[in-house]
């Protein structure tokens, strides 16, 4: 009898405890894991976390409804809240990176410009190579061009004009925005530095698409643009190639009124997609005397965009290869600084003269090793100080009274298929427009 009890006994556990297992890990008691992490002995560790729901539901408000922080409501005032009742038992010296939801109040497409964008032929007809200058700037040509374009405007009418300017090597486009007295068109505002040029719908526009939009101007909650937009962008610009991207700006109904929206799309290749105005963004915490506080410290690879701005800012640009520059060697096909003497720095012209005169001088009287230095100064000193300013053009020397320092890794490609991964540290030393970066020095 008591044998027959014993294995009574033991196949009732060995059904009981599988089920309690699953039971439990269908529904996982936060509270239990929350004790098991304080019984955790005080320890420093580093940790990645993504935030969940949960978290942003503990502030309630926009936070929660958004699923998001925002500018007005920065995460850095948040987070150490949150890594404080998830880690308990992390210490002095832990780190966090945390990734989390950041919702754009007034994301950088809306600064776009809109307008008239000057041609080809415009410039030709202009006298002008592609671009206006410090200078020939654009106000020696525009007020003639536009008395030529509308001779029948009427005193009061108004037309922005976005035209390409290049200063210091680089060229970006620009906004000029004009009102004619009724004899002469009078500038009134000029933008620089334009981060995109968007597109605004016409009434033909939306005649295309038919129905209630072509009826009234307008799309809806109804007659969405999420859903009408792509079709339109395949039209618009059938050769767009993956990575494209396109700003608009449309009418939309909102229920009460007809506003101006102002949207951005994106071209994976394959199909157009609005993109959220909710980006994902990680930032790096660390445990001090005082518990968890925000480590602005940035670090960054450089990507195929990288290497493309600098090929597009290159004093020395390839005669052929848009993607690559003589001056910093950046290849964006290869995403690195090609930095070989003999296989490409050093090539020469049909004239027999080097592409990159100085780097030539160098080499010629000093040797390699200077001419390698060079190329290496320039990267570091002038090239990467270059894509700071234009990849964080608010950056600020503090960041909640800690020092902002940046952290770059990129490749380098030379002769004998030498390839190396150097990391190289910079200070912002002051905001301003752009701001200003200092390298601190190599640091592998």
């Amino acid at each position: 009898m008591h044998k027959q009890m014993k294995k009574y006994i033991k196949a009732i556990w060995m059904v009981f405890v599988p089920l309690m297992l699953v039971t439990w890990s269908c529904e996982p008691n936060k509270d239990l894991y929350a004790e098991l992490d304080e019984l955790k002995p005080a320890h420093n560790e580093a940790i990645h976390y993504t935030l969940v729901d949960a978290d942003y539901n503990r502030f309630g408000g926009v936070i929660s409804q958004h699923g998001a922080f925002n500018d007005t409501m920065q995460a850095m005032d948040f987070v150490p809240d949150i890594l404080k009742v998830r880690f308990v038992s992390l210490r002095q010296n832990s780190s966090a990176l945390v990734t989390f939801n950041h919702f754009l109040l007034e994301p950088i497409w809306w600064e776009a410009g809109f307008g008239y964008e000057l041609t080809e032929q415009d410039y030709a007809n202009l006298g002008v190579g592609g671009s206006f200058t410090p200078n020939n700037p654009a106000y020696y040509h525009l007020p003639f061009f536009l008395l030529k374009e509308y001779p029948n405007a009427a005193a009061g009418q108004v037309k922005n004009i976005i035209y390409m300017f290049t200063e210091a090597g680089e060229t970006n486009p620009a906004k000029d925005t004009y009102e004619f007295d009724g004899t002469d068109w009078v500038l009134q505002e000029s933008v620089t530095n334009l981060p995109y040029i968007g597109y605004e719908l016409t009434e033909d526009d939306y005649d295309t698409f038919g129905g209630n939009i072509a009826r009234f101007n307008n799309f809806s909650e109804t007659f969405s643009p999420e859903k009408h937009l792509p079709a339109f962008l395949r039209n618009f610009n059938p050769m767009a190639v993956e990575g494209d991207e396109q700003v608009l700006r449309f009418n939309y109904h909102d229920g009460s009124m007809v506003v101006q929206r102002t949207d951005l799309y994106a071209f994976d290749g394959v199909v157009w997609s609005k993109v959220p105005y909710v980006e994902e963004r990680t930032e790096q915490y660390i445990f001090g005397a005082l518990g968890w506080a925000f480590d602005p410290t940035v670090f960054r690879r450089l990507t195929r965009d990288d290497y493309m701005h600098l090929a597009e800012i290159d004093p020395i640009p390839h005669p052929v290869y848009s993607d690559f520059g003589y001056y910093y060697g950046a290849s964006a096909f290869y995403s690195n600084f090609d930095i070989r003497l003999i296989g490409r720095r050093l090539n020469k012209n049909e004239e027999g003269n080097y592409w990159d005169p100085e780097l030539g001088t160098i080499y010629e009287n000093e040797g390699s090793d200077a001419a390698m230095a060079e190329m290496a100064r320039r990267i570091n000193e002038e090239g990467i100080i270059k894509l700071l300013q234009y990849r964080y053009p608010d950056a600020t020397p503090q960041v909640g009274g800690i020092d902002v320092h940046y952290f770059i890794d990129f490749e380098t490609f030379a002769d004998n298929w030498v390839r190396r991964y150097p990391r190289v540290e910079y200070i912002c030393t002051a905001a301003g427009n752009p701001p200003q970066f200092e390298l601190v020095g190599a640091v592998k």
